[in-house]
């Protein structure tokens, strides 16, 4: 009952294990168990039970690592014999040292993704010989696959796994029957607004509405921006130029103004988003016209 994991490899997660020893005949008088572990020894007095059979637990718990046992048998003749070693390994602990979001797009280390597959890397002690993931509190289980890289183990989400907020259990068991769950919070996040860029009313001088202004900077506000948006950029192509600025955020919202004056023409302008897990979206573009001049050609008197 105390050999855990795999049966018959010696492992064991029971740090105060009992051994059963084979073979005695009836006619013993002592039967000892001697035990090194670590460069020191020590001797146990087996106990025998009302069926007659031996067996040898340690008095105090064993520290994880390996232990030597040797059994002595005298009879009460006096005869001594001596079995062959047995070599037990002690392992108790086990962890999960780092779980990862592979396609984390957008900021790195945020843990969110733009991807409706979420790929997985697992990191463990090589002494790990299964994985599995949840995403659902644990109902639905899946195994993970073991990299050609010792301890390391991969798993890709095959269905298409809804936007929203999501808890990763990961549950790792070693050759000794150890076992550990660790969590892993992450985010799926696959949409993003399309953005809007208008002329600000204060400087839609003359006809609203038509794109024309007398403003030499004027400001354009920035509509539809979501609120996990990280970057906000304005393209401005003028006289077969094109300059990208970042907008900027205020208690109001996204604007862009010209950091300079801009000369008498047309201006196009588009808006592009990024958000934090790595979705862009994009404007349609808008094309206003600088006017700032005015003359009186000729003045007659009929």
């Amino acid at each position: 009952t105390d050999d855990s994991g795999t049966k018959g490899d010696h492992l064991t997660n029971v740090n105060k294990p009992t051994f059963l020893l084979g073979n005695i005949d009836a006619d013993a008088r002592y039967v000892t168990v001697e035990v090194q572990h670590g460069g020191t020894k020590e001797v146990l007095t087996a106990t025998k039970d009302a069926t007659g059979n031996w067996s040898v637990t340690p008095t105090g718990t064993w520290a994880d690592g390996d232990y030597t046992l040797t059994v002595r048998v005298e009879d009460e003749a006096g005869n001594e014999k001596h079995s062959a070693s047995l070599t037990v390994t002690v392992d108790t602990q086990i962890t999960i040292d780092v779980i990862e979001l592979v396609n984390d797009n957008g900021i790195p280390g945020d843990n969110m993704t733009n991807d409706a597959h979420p790929q997985f890397r697992v990191t463990v002690p090589g002494d790990v010989n299964e994985v599995s993931l949840s995403i659902d509190g644990g109902v639905t289980w899946v195994k993970a696959t073991q990299s050609a890289t010792p301890g390391v183990w991969n798993y890709t989400w095959p269905g298409t796994v809804p936007d929203g907020d999501y808890t990763l259990n990961v549950k790792a068991t070693d050759n000794a029957g150890n076992t550990v769950t660790e969590t892993l919070h992450f985010t799926i996040d696959t949409t993003l607004s399309t953005p809007v860029i208008v002329l600000d009313s204060a400087d839609d001088s003359g006809v609203h509405g038509d794109n024309m202004t007398n403003h030499t900077q004027p400001t354009f506000a920035l509509q539809h921006i979501d609120d996990d948006a990280v970057r906000v950029t304005v393209s401005v192509e003028h006289g077969g130029v094109t300059t990208t600025f970042d907008a900027t955020k205020d208690a109001g919202g996204w604007t862009f103004t010209p950091t300079g004056a801009w000369a008498d023409g047309d201006y196009t302008l588009s808006v592009s988003v990024e958000d934090k897990a790595g979705n862009t979206s994009h404007s349609a573009s808008l094309t206003v016209t600088v006017d700032t001049q005015i003359a009186i050609n000729n003045i007659e008197l009929v």
